[in-house]
């Protein structure tokens, strides 16, 4: 607002002048920096009156300023007078950096307020003012282009050629801000153009990017010897021109210098290398523009071309261009290609060009025996890998140091998309087949962590042949792959060299090598996979129709003859059991010598006898039997070890045989007292595991999977169950007076009962004048039954529906992993011999074909339990039609790609004709502005 009036007023009414605001500012030092003239004098005016001047001079803000600062800073000269006429130091630096208000005036440029303070202090010019940098006022007018404030410098008597602390003159700010009239005066004034910074940069280097100065620059004759000097960093200003793609730079350059498009750094590299690197395609061009093709393949310190930096960013424009200007393939120190680098960067373009050009690279390797579909691959860059491997080209599937093929190293690195791709290339059997770690254990750690890729390769082995709704159509199913049995993929008798020549192969290190394969082949169980699957609960994988197939034949040919032999052993042993244990109850008494007439007889003392026959018959069968199965789990405990513990059915099995050993043992006709005790629990574990036999079948198996889960949940809610079993029946066991709860064990069972709803209301609680406590009595019995059979139950049968439910949904899961148990337990058991005999390779069906009735009635009673397909893989299937319909939008979605690539190019091109318009337009403006200054003379 500027009003001094208001100043005034606010004085009069205790107005502090000395106040600070955020800033460290006074309503003086605001008033300079808005170039308030009248304001500001009336405050210095007051300040004069107080005899404070001194006190708002200097330090006025957090920079540390002066008030001339400020007032330079508001480029009103009105205020810088004042400034000057109370006193303020010219030549009174800011504490922040050093620079004093007469540099400040030289870089805004206004030539009013340099010439009042030049006039004030006429020294200004011809003594060093330096900031903290050690810039001098010359410096800073210099960067910004201010060529009269410049002129007027020079004029009285500045330096032209002042070292800031960088060794860095105004010619040489001129030049990197691009400052032509600054620079053509400095010339002009005999500036030296040779002169570097500390860093080794002459003036070519700041003035890369600025086309009219560096031309003006390159008139000085001083200056071609300069194109070719590097700096510090080893590198010449032609290096950084092509680095930032300045296109007039490098045509000066190479117009001026013919050396200069080969000049080479400390590291040996040219422009073109630097270039490549930063994908600046056209200067590519024009640095080789009548240039010897040979500067292309040139190679750095670590042996790279410019082919090779082009394929390390993955600039596939200026990959395109050198191989069309004539770069070749050639290695670096780690004997890799540029395929190999574009490979490693996952640039497909870059691969696909050098290939057209030379094809025969593909199989070179490096120090570490790495193709480039080794790096691609190790990379996770699936759209590379799935080039290199696609038909038309001639990769082989090789090893390197580490002995790992391709698939090898993509499932060790957990490249899932890489993985993806082998699985579904055509190619997919030769690299699996090949891979070190052996078909099966890879196949096993694909399960682990990449099932999809399975579940692909699982699809590669399903061949299906005829019209699908024909009568005909089949399909065939290759069984022998995930089982570890595959045929040798087909070698050439050449193999690759690490130039990608071919020469020929030991045969004798081959056929080792396959009898070495074969050796460990030989050693894979043949259900190794599936177990897998199994163990890892992989339902895609377990239910897919070639691991359903391999299942369903191998239990047809043996498992389910196995299974039924081992259930009829096992009914040979209940049964005699049962039928032992009902007889001598039956005939206790003309065993035992019994009197039935006398009730208080002592039936714990009897004789031991052998004279039934029928009775010794049974005993004998019964141990015989017992001790044969109890051979069978001493067999089964060596083999499986630890795992043989965390079966349940194993311990309900050998109480069963132990006790039923103790119940026969010795063979006595009698079987009263401690004998009957151990008989009913063997026939009780007997028969409870008989039941989980049958959890093993399709067909029960789930059912009693439920019977088990609820069991289980019981047991958990047991304690809590116990806990209100005991509260309640202690109570009782102290307010009752009546039998069932006289006694601590009476009243434990006793509750027991009544939580599960039989109260006995009438009989234990009434009449009521019979009870010691009646109204305690009643109260608690209403609190247990409302607790008890209602709250407990019903939370026991939500649980059990609960657990039911689960069960359901994950009924096919849990049924394919007690199969695969099964019949991995069985074919383990088998001899080597009838292994050999009955193990199948392949399976072939005709889905259309109706099924007879033998067939039904053979599925139905020993097949494999078919995977149930759930609604939602019912929609997922796709009728032909639609498949289709998918396929055209992809090839839609892949031209939609191919024109975006398209339109990005041209995009490229549009902002480079931009650019180019531009700077054009930028020259004429300034040959308009030169042209106009040389008219005021007169000049035309």
């Amino acid at each position: 607002m500027d009003n001094e009036k208001i100043c005034q007023i606010m004085i009069d009414n205790s107005g502090d002048t000395k106040s600070l605001d955020d800033d460290r500012m006074t309503p003086l030092a605001h008033a300079m920096e808005r170039g308030a003239g009248k304001s500001a004098e009336f405050l210095l005016n007051h300040a004069r009156q107080l005899g404070t001047v001194e006190d708002f001079l200097y330090d006025v803000d957090v920079d540390g300023n002066s008030l001339l600062h400020l007032a330079v800073n508001s480029g009103v000269l009105a205020v810088v007078q004042h400034c000057t006429e109370y006193g303020v130091r010219i030549r009174q630096p800011r504490k922040l950096n050093r620079e004093t208000a007469f540099h400040l005036a030289c870089e805004m440029g206004s030539m009013p307020i340099v010439e009042y303070l030049v006039s004030k202090d006429p020294a200004l010019c011809r003594i060093t003012l330096v900031d903290f940098r050690g810039r001098t006022p010359l410096h800073m007018a210099a960067k910004r282009n201010h060529a009269h404030v410049v002129n007027f410098l020079l004029e009285k008597g500045a330096m032209v050629d002042p070292k800031s602390d960088e060794r860095r003159t105004p010619l040489f700010m001129a030049a990197e801000n691009g400052a032509y009239d600054v620079v053509t005066l400095l010339m002009e004034r005999g500036a030296d153009v040779t002169i570097r910074d500390t860093e080794l940069r002459s003036v070519l280097h700041a003035a890369v990017g600025h086309p009219r100065v560096m031309e003006d620059l390159l008139q000085s004759p001083a200056m071609m010897s300069l194109i070719t000097e590097k700096d510090a960093s080893g590198y010449s200003a032609v290096h950084y021109a092509a680095m930032k793609g300045n296109i007039a730079t490098l045509e000066l350059f190479v117009t001026k210098n013919k050396a200069a498009a080969s000049v080479t750094s400390d590291s040996l590299e040219t422009p073109i290398h630097v270039a490549a690197r930063y994908g600046r395609t056209e200067a590519i061009e024009k640095l080789m523009d009548r240039q010897n093709a040979r500067i292309l393949n040139l190679q750095n310190s670590q042996g790279k071309t410019a082919l090779h930096f082009a394929c390390t960013e993955g600039h596939d424009r200026s990959a395109e261009v050198l191989l069309r200007l004539g770069a070749t393939i050639e290695k670096d120190r780690q004997d890799r290609s540029p395929l190999h680098l574009a490979a490693s960067k996952g640039c497909a373009k870059c691969c696909e060009s050098i290939l057209q050009k030379f094809e025969d690279c593909i199989n070179m390797v490096d120090k570490n025996k790495n193709t480039a579909l080794h790096l691609a691959a190790i990379n996770g860059h699936a759209s590379v890998v799935s080039l290199l491997l696609s038909a038309d080209r001639k990769a082989e599937v090789t090893r390197n140091n580490t002995n790992d093929n391709i698939l090898d190293a993509a499932v060790k690195e957990k490249k899932s998309d890489v993985v993806m791709v082998i699985a579904g290339n055509d190619r997919w059997r030769e690299v699996l087949t090949t891979c070190s770690t052996g078909v099966v254990p890879l196949l096993q750690k694909l399960v682990e962590d990449m099932p999809d890729a399975l579940v692909r390769i699982l699809d590669q082995l399903v061949t299906e042949s005829g019209d699908q709704n024909s009568m005909n159509y089949k399909v065939s199913y290759d069984l022998a792959l995930i089982q570890g049995v595959f045929a040798e993929p087909e070698k050439n008798s050449r193999r690759t060299t690490d130039t990608g020549e071919t020469g020929k192969k030991d045969s004798s290190k081959d056929k080792a090598k396959d009898k070495t394969k074969e050796t460990k082949r030989s050693e894979i169980n043949s259900l190794a996979l599936i177990e897998t699957m199994a163990i890892h609960r992989r339902e895609r994988c377990l239910t897919h129709p070639v691991s359903f197939h391999l299942l369903n034949t191998k239990w047809k040919k043996f498992g389910w003859v196995t299974f039924g032999i081992n259930l009829l052993t096992y009914f040979l042993f209940i049964i005699p059991l049962t039928t032992l244990a009902v007889y001598t109850r039956t005939h206790e008494d003309d065993l035992c010598g019994f009197n039935s007439s006398n009730p208080d007889e002592n039936k714990d003392e009897f004789p031991c006898t052998f004279s039934n026959v029928v009775v010794q018959v049974f005993n004998y069968f019964v141990l015989i039997t017992a001790s044969g199965h109890l051979i069978k789990e001493l067999i089964s405990m060596f083999h499986t070890r630890l795992s043989y513990l965390e079966d349940v059915s194993n311990f309900l099995e050998w109480v069963c045989y132990i006790a039923s050993i103790l119940y026969v043992i010795p063979p006595c006709d009698c079987k009263a007292g401690f004998k009957r005790e151990v008989g009913a629990v063997a026939l009780f574990f007997g028969w409870m595991n008989l039941i989980l036999y049958f959890r093993r079948l399709s067909s029960y198996g789930q059912y009693v999977i439920m019977l088990s889960t609820m069991f289980v949940t019981l047991l958990k809610v047991l304690l809590l169950w116990m806990l209100f079993i005991m509260a309640f029946g202690t109570t009782f066991l102290l307010i009752m007076n009546d039998s069932p709860f006289d006694t601590f064990g009476t009243s434990m069972m006793t509750m027991f009962v009544m939580t599960l709803g039989e109260m006995n209301y009438h009989e234990n609680f009434l009449p009521w004048d019979n009870l010691a406590f009646s109204t305690l009595t009643n109260i608690l019995f209403i609190v247990l039954v409302l607790g008890m059979p209602i709250i407990m139950m019903n939370m026991l049968v939500g649980l059990a529906v609960g657990d039911i439910d689960k069960i359901q949904q994950n009924a096919l899961m849990d049924r394919y992993v007690l199969q695969v148990r099964l019949l991995v337990d069985i074919e383990n058991s088998l001899p080597e011999f009838i292994m050999k005999r009955v193990q199948v390779y392949s399976y072939s069906e005709f889905p259309n074909h109706p099924k007879t009735i033998k067939q039904k009635l053979i599925d139905g009673l020993i097949g494999f339990d078919k995977p149930q397909v759930s609604i939602e893989e019912e929609a997922d299937e796709m009728s032909p039609e639609m498949v289709k319909v998918l396929e055209r939008i992809q090839k839609q979605e892949e031209k939609m790609q191919k024109m975006y690539e398209m339109m990005k190019e041209q995009s490229d091109v549009l902002k480079e004709i931009q650019s180019r318009k531009k700077d054009e337009k930028q020259k004429k403006k300034d040959e308009t502005k030169t042209s106009s200054k040389l008219g005021l003379f007169g000049f035309s």
